[in-house]
């Protein structure tokens, strides 16, 4: 597994404004109502991602905009 993982966030004004997460070295998505509730969702999303694997600590994550 890589130390740093690369993940795009973008914005989207369809229905109201809400923020979409994705991953570049893995395939994971997530999103929420506000930029701080996707980055919220994205560290509960990597956490179950890799639950039941025996990391010696988490990756960082690192998001663009």
């Amino acid at each position: 597994m890589q130390d740093t993982l690369h993940f795009h966030i973008e914005r989207f004004d369809d229905d109201g404004v809400y923020y979409v997460v994705s991953g570049v070295e893995i395939a994971l998505t997530t999103d929420g109502e506000t930029l701080e509730e996707a980055l919220h969702n994205l560290r509960e999303a990597v956490e179950l991602y890799f639950a039941g694997d025996t990391l010696l600590a988490p990756p960082t994550l690192k998001v663009t905009i």
